[in-house]
């Protein structure tokens, strides 16, 4: 218990990364005041779980020392905010926009809580987790923004961009958290 507590107080880049995602969280506020769409809001609860979980996290085996690759991953978790929420011209995008934001969000939100207290930002070796969707799915998180971003390219063809960027950022990481996980 003493090494947990100690390991909370001492842990200051969790505390720096708890603090961005919580600024992630605002700016995801903002978006979902703004257009009312139901991806932002489930962003600012996926961004707050992340602050938590980044402060109350078991300390890392291995970590990448690349501030490349940390500030890769915060671009990566910061991308969806730039999701451009101009309204289609297809009868049913915004419902099914809807969906695949709730369906997306539901799994990543699932693999953010199997993940627990090995959950981080930047790529680090807390352990191995193979239960719950990890169990079925290499990287069910990503998988599940993958999904929840599909809507905005329903929504305004201009995001296509944006959500393979998108998908390349989440592919890199994968990339780097199985070779972190592997040494």
């Amino acid at each position: 218990m003493i090494n947990s507590i100690n390991h909370f107080r001492a842990d200051t880049s969790g505390w720096i990364g708890s603090g961005i995602m919580f600024i992630f969280a605002l700016i995801a506020g903002y978006r979902w005041h703004s257009t009312g769409l139901i991806f932002f809001g489930l962003l600012i609860l996926r961004d707050l779980a992340a602050s938590w979980f980044l402060i109350t996290r078991k300390p890392s085996l291995e970590k990448t020392n690349s501030r490349m690759i940390e500030a890769l991953a915060y671009i990566s978790s910061a991308w969806p905010c730039i999701y451009q929420s101009n309204v289609s011209s297809l009868p049913m995008a915004a419902q099914i926009s809807s969906v695949l934001a709730i369906l997306g969000f539901t799994i990543s939100t699932l693999a953010l809580f199997d993940l627990g207290e090995a959950f981080g930002v930047s790529p680090a070796n807390r352990g191995i987790v193979t239960t719950g969707l990890y169990r079925y799915i290499r990287h069910p998180m990503y998988t599940g923004y993958v999904i929840a971003e599909f809507g905005f390219v329903l929504l305004n063809p201009f995001n296509v961009v944006i959500w393979i960027i998108s998908i390349g950022l989440y592919f890199a990481r994968t990339k780097i958290e199985d070779r972190v996980l592997r040494n």
